[in-house]
Formats: C-alpha cells, structure tokens, sequence
C-alpha cells in the first residue's frame, strides 16, 4: 500500500472520478457504480475531453447496465495508465507531478529516504541511479468500486420481470467483473443473499495458485458481529474476504447505522481482539469448501482491516494505526473541500465553507431506510424541497392522488 489512507465512496457523484484525478499519485479511491446514467454520462465527458471516440450504450442493448459500467471502468483504468506513463517520463523538477508523487509519500515509505536522498545528491551520476531506482517504486493506487447491496431493485422488460442476474446490485456486479481492472468491490449496507450467491459464482473471485484474485472483495461493515456473519456465508461459498473496512456509523458522513449505543472504539477493541481468530476461523471454512472442488489451499489469502468515519485529525489517522493495529484509514468528508480530488460543484462548496452546525441532520433520504446525515443547504435537499411544492400546487383529478 503506497498511502496509509484512501479516499472512501461519496455519495453517488462525488468521487465518481476521483481516480482520473488523483490515482496517480497512488492514492485509492472507491466510486459509487449503482447509478449507470450518471457513469455513461461521465464517460461522454471523459471521452470528449479526452478526444477519444464515444459510442453510447443505450438501453434497448442487451445488459445495458452493466455495459455501461463496464465501458467507464475501462476507460478509468486507460487514462490512469496513460498518467503513470507520463508521470514516469518527467523529469523531477520542483513542479512536476512526478516530484509531487514522492513528496506526498508519508515517511514511513521505503522510498521517501531515498527520495530524501536523492534530492541532496551532488554526484550526477549517482543521482540519476536514485531517480531511476525511485520510478520504480511509482504505482497508481487502487481503483476499487462500492456496491450498496441492498439498493437491488428488480427490473422489467415489456412489464415481464427480467431474471435476478439483472437486477441493479446484480448488473453492477458484473460490470465490475468484466472490466479489465484489478481491485476490489466493496460491499455495503448489509447482506444480500441473492448478491453474494451471485458473486460467489463469478471465476474472477476465484483464488489463483499463488492465493490472490483477479477481483477481491471487502466488506464495509460497522462491528464485528456483523464482519464474522457475512464472512462466513462468503467462505462457506468459496469467496475470501480480503479486507473488512469498519466504518463508524456514528461519524460518518453518510448513512447513520446505529450500532447500539457503541462508539467507534469499543469496535475497533473488539477486531484487534478477535482479527487473528477471525482469519483463522474463515480460512478453515473457505478451505473446506475449495477442497470439496478439488483444490487444496495451503497459504492464507492476505486479508486487511482498514477503519474511516470521522476522523479529524493527523493524530487521531495515526492512533488508528497504532493502537487499533489497522491497516489504513478513510478520508472521506474533508477531501469534499478538496477540488482536486472530488466533484463538488462551487456553489455546494461555498455552502460546505460556510455552514453550521444547525445545517447538519439526520433526515429519511435514504432508499435503505436507514437515517442519513443530510445537509440542508445541497443542491439535492433543493430539489427535493421544489418536487415537494410542485406536487402542492398539482390539484388530484377524479380522486387519483398525486403523491
């Protein structure tokens, strides 16, 4: 991992193309692909600034969804390499995004003594071994993807239900897998059985020889119990968790999934408790089953434990690390204030710089029926306040509501 932080999905728009911004600096990000009229819209964008050929999806086409989400994922994953391509090229002047690759490195990272080293170097020929032996450490960061799984609307066709393959979660899923990056899906918002059925027959989860994945699969999840239970319905079909991202659903900027009255920290005490237990236990389980298929597996899988959700302060990321034994942190509400990282328009960002704290709530926004920290002064809570008074002014005709 080049950074000890990532920066996790928000919202449906805002870190949509976060990667195309800051990937290369090797800084992970997670973008929402539930909504594929927005992803084949950015991907028109993208495409265009680009000056790379656009051909739209429409929806007549067989699997719309997913080929759209597909397309743009692709596409992502092209641009960033064409960046690392050109980052490598230049040279490291004090402007170059090359040189902001490498000052951006915590210092915990092997090349930062390195790049420390080189910087002060007189020795020309020395100094250009330095430069060339630190291009190698330069790598994009992780280009992962969040499905909430129980956004999982079924869809028709002709006013005939179309198979369980094609529902939302489902068609997401395999836009993912057949795409050509190498991350990971992150699932959210609690368990869907039809959706981890559906995961678990996919090749691309499978485990290759030297026990890693052409796809992995985490879990966000807000405690252990929940962690352990999901896990082990995945293990039991032969797919390996590799990373659990605890979010605090207290603190987050998103849905607030209560957890009983407990505060972040008593659930972090909990996974560093019970984390080696843990692996051991699914191992055994997901073992078990890939030997009823005539594969034996002899190596743990890696498997991380990363934790986001309210995090302020330097500080604070840092006793994360150390004393919960995390292996990252999320960063995900403060880089909204970050314009080169997200997709926040000015006028939500001047309204973000000036708020207070009476513009913060807990509203019933959600699909999931879960209560959402809301902020009255978005573009979206205008909206909605305006479909409202529209749909006052409209008079019922023949006793058909309008609501």
């Amino acid at each position: 991992m080049t950074h000890t932080f990532h920066i996790p999905v928000l919202g449906l728009a805002f870190s949509i193309d976060s990667a195309i911004k800051v990937a290369r600096y090797g800084i992970s990000t997670v973008m929402s692909i539930v909504d594929d009229e927005l992803i084949e819209r950015i991907r028109a964008y993208y495409c265009k600034l680009n000056q790379l050929a656009f051909h739209p999806i429409h929806k007549q086409e067989e699997d719309y969804r997913a080929s759209r989400i597909t397309a743009y994922l692709d596409l992502v994953k092209t641009l960033v390499e064409q960046q690392m391509e050109t980052l490598k090229q230049q040279p490291f002047t004090a402007d170059s995004d090359l040189t902001k690759y490498f000052q951006l490195l915590p210092e915990s990272h092997p090349a930062r003594p390195i790049y420390h080293a080189m910087e002060i170097e007189t020795n020309t020929s020395i100094k250009q071994q330095l430069q060339e032996l630190l291009i190698g450490y330069v790598k994009p960061g992780e280009i992962d993807v969040n499905i909430m799984s129980k956004v999982d609307k079924l869809n028709f066709k002709n006013d005939v239900a179309l198979d369980q393959k094609y529902s939302d979660a489902s068609a997401a899923l395999r836009g993912f897998v057949n795409s050509t990056l190498h991350s990971a899906v992150i699932l959210s918002a609690g368990m869907n059985p039809h959706l981890y059925a559906y995961l678990a027959e996919l090749p691309a989860f499978f485990p290759k020889p030297d026990s890693t994945f052409d796809k992995k699969v985490v879990l966000k999840v807000s405690d252990f119990r929940s962690s352990l239970i999901q896990a082990k319905y995945l293990a039991k079909r032969g797919v390996w968790v590799s990373e659990f991202r605890v979010e605090s659903g207290l603190n987050c900027g998103g849905h607030a999934f209560a957890t009983d009255g407990f505060l972040l920290g008593p659930i972090l005490e909990e996974f560093k408790e019970k984390k080696e237990n843990l692996k051991i236990e699914l191992f055994t389980i997901y073992q078990d089953y890939w030997a009823s298929q005539g594969v034996r597996l002899t190596d743990f899988p890696p498997m991380k434990y990363t934790v986001q959700g309210g995090v302020g302060t330097a500080m604070e990321h840092q006793f994360l690390l150390d004393y919960y034994e995390f292996d990252a942190v999320g960063w995900g509400s403060p880089f909204l204030m970050v314009p080169e990282a997200t997709t926040v328009d000015n006028e939500t960002l001047k309204a973000l710089e000036e708020a207070e704290k009476t513009d913060f709530y807990c509203s019933g926004a959600s699909p999931l029926g879960v209560p959402f920290n809301n902020f009255r002064p978005s573009n979206a809570e205008k909206l909605r306040l305006e479909r409202i008074k529209k749909e006052d002014r409209v008079v019922p005709v023949k006793g058909i509501s309008c609501y």
